[in-house]
């Protein structure tokens, strides 16, 4: 997002040579690369939509909040992907108007914020599963999984509103015509605070306790013992023949093949959950940065 208020005797000059041109190469990756992505992106999250809306047995605790978490992605994707591309192709002019300008950015950000609610949620469920199997079947339906998650966006939806007001289009004159850019509504120091709100809110506290609950669940997943892989000694009239032997070695094995592929289902979803805590990382450092930098990091294009 620009700012533009450091030199507004910019935007009411009436000529400032000519309108400023994308270097061809990086306008060439943005609008190669970034749909791509983007593509790649909304077909992998709208799969996992797609898969647990269209299986009943699908629609389980975890699930849903994966679906909410799916679901939050495709909107940062679409919201930030779209308007990345159209503004390379047009010279870094904004084309989607006032109305676009503040849509666009509440959509970002409640995208944004959504998909982090939704990990932590997802997280705690996780902990209580693996942690508290006997006591998640009672804090963790999937009614009530359903609940969280219609909250996690209905809470960030009513945060997000205060975007509606700390954005707005404005227009910069040159030689060869205007240049119209979404940016911020009044001075870049006075967004400090909403900036540092969001960073605890949103990213602070939830990788705390993600850290947390992840440590607690990497003890458990390791210390739990997996059933031998031939359990056939456990008891049973027709344990002494052949077939008796045979059918109780079969049930072990599949026991034990249950139970590790549990376990790295387990720590493959852990890790993705932490994984995404930590790619905010870079941009909300970038982010407070620039916001209380007096020559912040901007794009070259």
């Amino acid at each position: 997002m620009e700012d533009h208020t450091e030199h507004p005797e910019r935007a009411n000059a009436s000529s400032l040579g000519a309108l400023p041109q994308p270097r061809p190469a990086v306008q060439a990756v943005t609008l190669t690369l970034v749909p791509l992505v983007c593509a790649m992106g909304v077909a992998g999250n709208a799969m996992v939509v797609l898969v647990v809306l269209r299986g009943r047995h699908m629609v389980t605790p975890t699930n849903c909040y994966l679906v909410s978490l799916a679901a939050a992605d495709l909107l940062v994707l679409l919201a930030a992907g779209v308007p990345t591309v159209a503004e390379a192709a047009s010279a870094r002019v904004w084309v989607f108007g006032h109305a676009g300008c503040l849509g666009i950015t509440y959509l970002q950000y409640v995208g944004i914020n959504t998909s982090t609610g939704s990990i932590a949620a997802f997280t705690v469920e996780r902990y209580l599963a693996i942690c508290h199997p006997l006591r998640a079947q009672t804090l963790c339906p999937v009614a009530r999984a359903k609940r969280i998650a219609a909250l996690v966006w209905l809470g960030t939806r009513a945060y997000c509103v205060l975007w509606l007001f700390l954005v707005d289009t404005r227009e910069t004159a040159y030689a060869d015509g205007v240049q119209v850019q979404c940016g911020y509504r009044v001075s870049r120091s006075l967004y400090l605070p909403v900036y540092f709100l969001d960073f605890a809110l949103f990213y602070a506290l939830p990788l705390g306790l993600a850290t947390v609950f992840y440590v607690l669940i990497a003890r458990v997943l390791f210390a739990r013992p997996l059933p031998p892989a031939h359990p056939g000694h456990w008891g049973s009239a027709h344990q002494g023949s052949p077939a008796g032997h045979q059918r109780f070695s079969c049930r072990g094995k599949k026991g034990a093949l249950n139970s590790r592929k549990q376990v790295g289902t387990s720590v493959f979803l852990e890790t993705l959950g932490l994984s995404q805590q930590m790619e905010w990382m870079g941009a909300w450092a970038l982010l407070e940065s620039n916001s209380s930098s007096i020559n912040p990091c901007r794009a070259t294009y």
